[in-house]
């Protein structure tokens, strides 16, 4: 293995990805993904799937997966939207709001116990380094999209 402090740095940010997923699916119940759409609704009401992949930053076609499997456990309705047919809303149903409600504690409590051990200086570092580290890895992404040769 490399002695680059920038591969250890990017493995371990790899590693820290996975365990959050696993721990926040075990804690509160729903993956992440899912969770991230039933909580948008909550938060903000009735969205097309469109402004919900803009606004989650998640791919349409996996967005349409999560969807699927969250209306077929009767947690969220989909229609066309009345002044655009193009556009298929998605709203919570009535048990979906129920099932966020539920889950809100739980994430709460999981928050509190992950972060428990950093200072308030320490989240505000760690903010900042992954914002910077996130900015970067978006321009790069940016430049591989114009630039695929590279």
């Amino acid at each position: 293995m490399s002695d680059v402090p920038q591969l250890h740095v990017m493995q371990q940010l790899g590693r820290t990805y996975r365990a959050l997923m696993s721990a926040f699916e075990a804690n509160i119940g729903h993956s992440m993904p899912r969770w991230r759409i039933l909580l948008h609704l909550h938060q903000c009401g009735e969205a097309s799937q469109k402004q919900l992949a803009h606004a989650l930053r998640i791919d349409p076609a996996a967005l349409t997966r999560q969807i699927k499997v969250i209306e077929n456990k009767g947690w969220i309705e989909r229609h066309n939207d009345a002044q655009d047919n193009r556009l298929t809303n998605v709203a919570l149903t009535a048990a979906g709001t129920e099932v966020v409600e539920q889950a809100m504690p739980k994430r709460s409590a999981f928050i509190e116990r992950a972060l428990c051990d950093l200072s308030p200086e320490d989240m505000q570092a760690l903010g900042a380094m992954l914002n910077v580290l996130e900015q970067r890895l978006r321009q790069e992404a940016a430049s591989a999209a114009v630039d695929p040769k590279s």
